[in-house]
């Protein structure tokens, strides 16, 4: 996806989670809205195309990936792992 598709995606969300290194950056767009210019720093890469990877899901945009990150994303963060059921595989 080039620059233009980039930003017409970034648009569309409310919301923003962004892995940048070893942080997290956020972004709401009720109490904090993210800028043109930081669109383009963190969702476009030096060769004018999105960085990857990116989920988008409803309102939410996600760049970056940790196994967190995409629990926080599907809503599972407090939830831990259910265990495997006795059997299974069997």
């Amino acid at each position: 996806m080039d620059r233009t598709g980039a930003f017409e995606l970034a648009r569309r969300a409310r919301r923003f989670m962004i892995k940048v290194g070893q942080d997290m950056v956020r972004f709401d767009s009720a109490t904090n809205p993210i800028t043109e210019e930081q669109i383009h720093a963190y969702l476009v890469h030096d060769d004018g195309f999105l960085r990857v990877p990116v989920l988008v899901r409803g309102e939410l945009l996600v760049r970056g990936y940790t196994e967190e990150l995409y629990r926080e994303a599907f809503g599972e963060a407090a939830r831990p792992a259910p265990a495997p059921e006795e059997g299974a595989g069997l």
